[in-house]
């Protein structure tokens, strides 16, 4: 029992150990045509070893108010393939002159290499200071490696209790 109260405040520690993040943001989109204009913003992450990811991106005006930014896609790629986000806050855009948006990557394991996030969208804003920010959370290696000693350890202590 003392080994899998163990592993379990290993699990507590490492899950709370602070995570590499990298914060991305684009606040110079501009719309001078009044009918929208599209953007295509990509950004390069480079994963030295294959880690868990996260995200969230989030719509904003840096002079206040709200948005006039419309966030059509968020794409994680390499090699061609790509892991799509998911829109968890939407504004809808035919009775809407502007609103926050918010997008989110549910953790999912990557593998080691150059990746590229892809922010695609429309304008309607007139004025600069519309767009997003966004932040991709990457654990430490040392928080990985300590939560998978926690679940080897839990791992054991039940195959020890199962054998006495």
């Amino acid at each position: 029992m003392k080994a899998l109260l163990t592993a379990v405040a290993a699990v507590v520690f490492a899950t709370s150990a602070a995570a590499g993040t990298v914060n991305l943001s684009n606040y110079g989109h501009q719309d001078l045509t009044g009918f929208g204009t599209d953007f295509d913003d990509v950004y390069a992450l480079n994963l030295s070893s294959n880690t868990w990811v996260s995200g969230l991106l989030t719509t904003g005006a840096q002079l206040g108010g709200l948005p006039g930014i419309d966030i059509q896609s968020v794409t994680l790629r390499r090699l061609g393939a790509g892991l799509d986000w998911t829109e968890i806050l939407a504004i809808n855009w035919d009775v809407a002159d502007g609103g926050i948006e918010k997008w989110a990557l549910t953790p999912v394991q990557l593998a080691a290499g150059q990746w590229q996030l892809e922010v695609k969208g429309v304008s309607y804003a007139d004025k600069t200071g519309n767009g997003y920010s966004a932040s991709v959370e990457l654990p430490e290696p040392a928080s990985v490696a300590l939560a998978a000693l926690a679940l080897a350890g839990a791992g054991l202590a039940s195959a020890r209790r199962r054998k006495a």
